[in-house]
């Protein structure tokens, strides 16, 4: 019998190296562009600036606001039947 990972808390996002999944997003954005335009470097330090401002963006807001965000801006894909469009603001019977 083998033993079993336990996580410490049901809640906590998946962690890659130093950051959670939605941190590494911004940061690897800025390296695939830097790769793109051969600035590797200058956007290796832009990647790092914006994991912080990002982080110290999602720390004072609720959990769940930047998808909030995302689907009001009407930016976020879905193919459920269930999500209204969100530039629709009344709803009329």
């Amino acid at each position: 019998m083998e033993p079993v990972a336990i996580p410490r808390s049901i809640d906590d996002p998946i962690h890659i190296l130093l950051w959670s999944a939605d941190e590494i997003v911004p940061f690897m954005v800025c390296i695939l562009t830097g790769m793109l335009i051969d600035h590797f470097i200058p956007a290796l330090a832009i990647g790092l600036i914006a994991v912080k401002f990002y982080r110290r963006f999602r720390d004072n807001r609720p959990d769940g606001y930047t998808l909030h965000s995302l689907y009001w801006l009407g930016l976020l894909p879905s193919q459920a039947m269930t999500i209204p469009n969100p530039y629709i603001r009344r709803f009329l019977p």
